[in-house]
C-alpha cells in the first residue's frame, strides 16, 4: 500500500505520462481554486459589509452627537439672547431655549444607545448627561432671580451655566468634542484598508492568476499529446477565472472610494453648525452608502462564479481523463 502511495505521488510530482500530467494539473486546479475562491469572497465580504455596518451605528452616532451640540448651542445662545434684552424677568430663558434643550436631550439620548465607543463612549455620554442636566438647572435658577436686586445672583448662575458647558477638559463642549474625534477616528479605522485585507486580496488575484496559468498548461497538454485543439470546459473557466480575477478587485476598490468618502462627509460635518451643510452631508453620505449595495448584493454571483469556474475547470480534465485514460 505504501508503495503503491510512494508510486502515485511520484507519479504526480515528477510525470512521464500525459495521464499523470493531467492528474498533476487537475490537483494543482483544485487546490488553487479552493484557495483563490475562499480568500476571494472572505476579502469581497469584509470590504462590502462595511457600508451596512456605517449606517446602521457610526453615521446616526457621529450626526446625534452633532444634533446635541448644535442644539445645545442655540439653546446657550437664546439664554444670552433673553438676558441682554432683558426678558429674564418676563419669560426667562424663551420658549426657543426650551425647544432646543428638548432636541439636544433627544440627541443625547439617541447618542447614548448609539454610540461606537464601546464602555468608555457610554460612560463619557453618561457625564454629559450630567454636565447637560446642571447647566438646565443653572439657567432655571438664573431665571428664578428676578429684579434688578437680584441681578448679581443672575449673573453669577449664568456664569455656572456656562461654565459647565466650556470648561476645559471637564465642560460638555470640551468632553463631547474629544467624543466626536474618537468617534471619527473608530470610522476611519473601520473604512480603512488593513493589512490583513490587503493579504487577502493578494492571495486571491495570486492563487486565480496561476489558476489561469495552471488552466493554459493543461489546455497546452491536450493540444499537443491528446490532440484537442479546444476545450469548452477550459474556456468558460478560463473567462470565469479572468472576470474573477478582475471585477470584484474593480467592485472593491470603488467601494473603497466611497467609504473615504464617506469618512470625509461626517468629517465636515463634525466641524459645522451650520443646518444647510449639515443637511447636504446628510445627503452626501446617505446617497454614497446607498451607491455601494449593488456590489454588496453582488457577493452570492461572485461565489456562483468560483463554484462554475472550478467545476467548469475540473470537469474539462476529468473528462479527458475519463474518455482517454478510463481503461487504465
Amino acid at each position: 500500500m505504501r508503495a503503491r502511495l510512494r508510486r502515485l505521488l511520484r507519479a504526480l510530482l515528477f510525470p512521464r505520462t500525459v495521464k499523470y500530467r493531467l492528474l498533476r494539473h487537475l490537483t494543482a486546479v483544485l487546490v488553487l481554486g479552493a484557495v483563490g475562491s475562499a480568500a476571494l469572497l472572505v476579502s469581497y465580504d469584509t470590504v462590502h459589509r462595511v457600508p451596512a455596518e456605517l449606517q446602521a451605528r457610526s453615521v446616526p452616532a457621529v450626526q446625534d452627537a452633532v444634533a446635541f451640540r448644535k442644539a445645545l448651542r442655540e439653546a446657550d445662545d437664546q439664554v444670552h439672547r433673553s438676558y441682554v434684552d432683558g426678558l429674564m424677568d418676563t419669560v426667562g430663558p424663551g420658549e426657543r431655549y426650551q425647544q432646543q434643550s428638548g432636541a439636544a436631550d433627544q440627541a443625547l439620548s439617541r447618542l447614548s444607545d448609539r454610540q461606537i465607543e464601546g464602555d468608555d463612549g457610554r460612560r463619557v455620554v453618561e457625564v454629559l448627561n450630567v454636565l447637560h442636566k446642571a447647566y438646565q438647572d443653572a439657567v432655571n435658577e438664573a431665571a428664578f432671580y428676578r429684579g434688578t436686586e437680584n441681578r448679581p445672583m443672575r449673573e453669577q448662575k449664568l456664569h455656572e451655566a456656562e461654565t459647565v458647558l466650556e470648561r476645559d477638559p471637564t465642560g460638555v463642549f470640551p468632553r463631547l468634542k474629544e467624543l466626536q474625534r474618537d468617534q471619527l477616528a473608530s470610522i476611519e479605522d473601520e473604512t480603512d484598508v488593513t493589512a490583513a485585507e490587503k493579504a487577502g486580496w493578494m492571495v486571491a488575484v495570486t492563487a486565480l492568476l496561476l489558476l489561469a496559468l495552471v488552466l493554459l498548461l493543461a489546455w497546452r497538454v491536450l493540444w499537443r499529446c491528446c490532440g484537442r485543439l479546444f476545450s469548452g470546459w477550459l474556456a468558460v473557466a478560463l473567462v470565469l477565472v479572468g472576470l474573477l480575477a478582475a471585477l470584484p478587485l474593480a467592485a472593491t476598490y470603488d467601494t473603497q472610494e466611497k467609504l473615504d468618502a464617506v469618512h470625509s462627509a461626517l468629517v465636515r460635518v463634525d466641524d459645522t453648525d451650520e443646518q444647510d451643510r449639515i443637511d447636504a452631508e446628510a445627503v452626501t453620505v446617505r446617497e454614497t452608502i446607498a451607491s455601494t449595495s449593488a456590489a454588496a448584493r453582488a457577493l452570492p454571483w461572485v461565489a456562483a462564479g468560483c463554484g462554475v469556474a472550478l467545476v467548469c475547470a475540473a470537469s474539462g480534465l476529468l473528462w479527458r481523463l475519463y474518455d482517454d485514460y478510463g481503461r487504465d
